[in-house]
């Protein structure tokens, strides 16, 4: 593991050389070489431990895991809330959901909010955008409100119904893929380019193809079956939502999850052979990263997410390519959040953030005595390089994230001092919050 400053000052200073004239150029016809800019992609529901490029052995990601080998990975990085909309929201605002008033996905990024899209935007760079989740549309009766702000174009065609809830639409990997592809190719602005493609994949149901699946071992114990339940809690039971064929084996839907991750990473490869052929990935920095996890059985929740802060749900991918792609993979494991993005995206063009609740990504190392917060409906999380503090219902417990992955042993009794300077490293960031992101 890298030491010092050195992974993120390297691409920092490596991104600053290709995109130091972003803007200055974009007065005269855009950059001599053609234009550049920044790609987000982010991905529904992708837990980083099931990556290859995290560990994981099972083959699910050789598309990702080749990006990531060109990038500077973040291995201890974090969502601020595990449910999209205010996950998303907060990536791109860079402030905490609670700040926008935002607690579930039945409450919208409100009209007033600054984004990353409106600032890049007001600095002349071009914005669209590609969402496959149906909580990310564009609402009619709302049309300020919501992530499409600032986007000149933002894709929300969703036409393919949820197999257990048609009345939901979603867009399939190939035809986020497809989108993104035809709408660069009938491009013609020459300006700098902000571009966020979003992929519902893996999110449930997962049925994703047959040739996707890679079946239990024989040799696994079985697990009891789980029974079949009747909301999307998933606390014991099975989601409503993710029933197919009335299976019940918890270890046939973690095969299916992962089935999922492999169609994504499928389309994904495919996305970054178009931008390649098409040049876009020697101009573009490409940021990667998930809204939240999964829950596959842990803590006693089954194929869902937004019911707790623990680390299966909040711990996502996070990693930073530069054009043309960093010689060597650099990696971090100094704590990074989404609220880093703001300011890292707007530095990549040049732009002062202001005031943020994050920092620059690639101007160096983040300070590993960082503390990250994490929010959902009243609980709170603090997680620092090492140990995490979830408090809930009137409960603190402290884990171990290098002895202690699955978070089982709470370290609270014996180590009181642990709660303190987490929950002091909690309060600090809390007494810098406003109360919303606003315009001036």
């Amino acid at each position: 593991m890298p030491s010092a400053a050195t992974p993120a000052r390297i691409l920092g200073f490596a991104l600053r050389l290709v995109t130091g004239a972003l803007l200055s150029a974009c007065g005269d016809g855009g950059p001599p070489d053609g234009p550049r800019g920044v790609l987000l992609i982010t991905c529904d529901t992708l837990r980083a431990d099931r990556l290859g490029l995290y560990g994981h052995s099972l083959g699910t990601s050789p598309n990702l895991d080749a990006l990531a080998r060109e990038a500077l990975v973040f291995d201890n990085a974090w969502s601020t809330v595990p449910i999209t909309g205010p996950a998303l929201s907060a990536l791109l605002t860079g402030r905490m959901p609670e700040e926008l008033g935002l607690d579930s996905n039945r409450t919208l990024l409100a009209g007033a909010a600054a984004t990353l899209a409106e600032s890049l935007a007001g600095a002349g760079v071009e914005t669209a955008a590609i969402v496959s989740n149906w909580v990310l549309r564009r609402r009619s009766e709302l049309p300020d409100a919501g992530v499409q702000q600032g986007f000149a174009h933002f894709d929300d065609r969703m036409e393919v119904a949820e197999k257990s809830r048609p009345n939901l639409r979603e867009r399939l990997a190939p035809d986020t893929t497809d989108a993104a592809l035809a709408w660069l190719d009938g491009r013609t602005d020459e300006r700098p380019l902000f571009l966020w493609v979003h992929y519902q994949d893996p999110h449930g149901p997962y049925t994703a193809p047959a040739d996707c699946l890679v079946e239990p071992e024989p040799g696994v114990p079985a697990e009891p079956e789980l029974a079949l339940g009747t909301d999307q809690v998933g606390h014991g039971t099975l989601p409503a939502y993710q029933v197919t064929d009335g299976e019940r084996r918890p270890a046939v839907y973690r095969a299916r999850y992962e089935a999922e991750i492999r169609f994504f990473d499928r389309e994904l490869g495919r996305l970054i052979d178009g931008l390649r052929a098409r040049g876009w990935l020697e101009r573009v920095l490409l940021v990667f990263t998930a809204d939240h996890g999964e829950s596959l059985g842990e803590h006693g929740y089954y194929f869902s997410h937004g019911q707790n802060l623990h680390r299966e749900l909040l711990r996502v991918p996070l990693f930073l390519r530069p054009p043309g792609g960093a010689e060597v993979t650099r990696r971090s494991n100094a704590p990074a959040s989404h609220l880093d993005l703001y300011p890292t995206v707007l530095n990549a063009f040049g732009l002062a953030p202001g005031p943020t609740r994050g920092i620059d990504l690639l101007a160096g190392e983040p300070p590993a005595e960082r503390v990250l917060p994490q929010y959902l409906r009243g609980a709170w999380g603090a997680t620092g390089a090492r140990y995490r503090l979830i408090a809930e219902k009137g409960r603190r417990q402290v884990f171990d994230l290098a002895a202690d992955s699955g978070e089982l042993n709470d370290l609270a009794p014996s180590r009181p001092e642990l709660v303190r300077a987490l929950a002091e490293g909690h309060q600090a960031f809390v007494r810098r919050l406003a109360p919303a992101t606003l315009r001036a």
